[in-house]
């Protein structure tokens, strides 16, 4: 019956070959070359932006940065966890965000200092102002890849590794190794300011009167991702 229903139909036609394409381990290769590139292009605009927009501190904030990918590698190694191609963009994901705390500590210094604290005070009350945000941003982000190590396959599972140890990483230059330099730096007499660029003078915007709005925009997209997540 299936030869029949199979022959029913045909035409006496020759097959001919139009288009032929082999897959082979060159794919993945060249996949892995874009992704080193990727993370290396994201690496040295990250420096540059910190070093020119933050001068002295910017280049504090490199040391870390590069520490930050140092210690990761490093770790991994340890663990002997394999760097598969979602991993490589966990590891450039987090050189991006290394960036984050960094931006958050020294825009506090600014204030602490532009209120007349003197630098010593100025940069203890500028991390410890900021501890709390950069606390709660990237935790949030480690049990999101917590989650993502607990029900992903396979790849979800290397790029959960690699973002999660790149957090715990970036926490510690970040908030230790940074600071330490900086109090080795004043109390050595070497740093006696620390000058940055402002592109925003003096900001007048009103976040907190849109506080509410924020709010609510904010539990209408946790609410939808939510019934988005049941029903698939």
């Amino acid at each position: 019956d299936l030869i029949t229903t199979l022959q029913a139909g045909s035409l006496p036609a020759d097959i001919e070959l139009e288009w032929k394409n082999v897959v082979g381990p060159t794919l993945g290769q060249d996949s892995i070359r874009q992704g080193k590139l990727a993370m290396v292009i994201g690496m040295i605009l990250v420096l540059l932006f910190l070093g020119v927009y933050y001068l002295v501190a910017g280049m504090v904030a490199d040391f870390a940065v590069i520490l930050n990918l140092v210690l990761i590698i490093g770790l991994m190694i340890l663990m002997r966890v394999v760097l598969t191609l979602p991993g490589l963009a966990g590891l450039v994901l987090t050189v991006g965000m290394s960036v984050d705390a960094n931006v958050l500590i020294y825009e506090r210094i600014r204030e602490e200092l532009a209120r007349g604290k003197g630098l010593r005070l100025g940069v203890r009350s500028g991390y410890e102002g900021a501890l709390a945000t950069i606390v709660d941003s990237n935790l949030t982000t480690l049990i999101t890849a917590i989650i993502l190590f607990g029900i992903g396959t396979g790849p979800v599972k290397g790029f959960a590794v690699t973002l999660s140890v790149g957090i715990l990483c970036s926490m510690f230059t970040a908030l230790y190794v940074t600071r330490l330099i900086f109090e080795i730096m004043i109390e050595e007499g070497v740093l006696r300011g620390l000058p940055m660029m402002a592109i925003f003078r003096r900001p007048q915007a009103a976040f907190s009167r849109y506080r509410y709005a924020a709010m609510g925009v904010s539990a209408l997209l946790i609410v939808v991702g939510l019934v988005v997540f049941a029903l698939r």
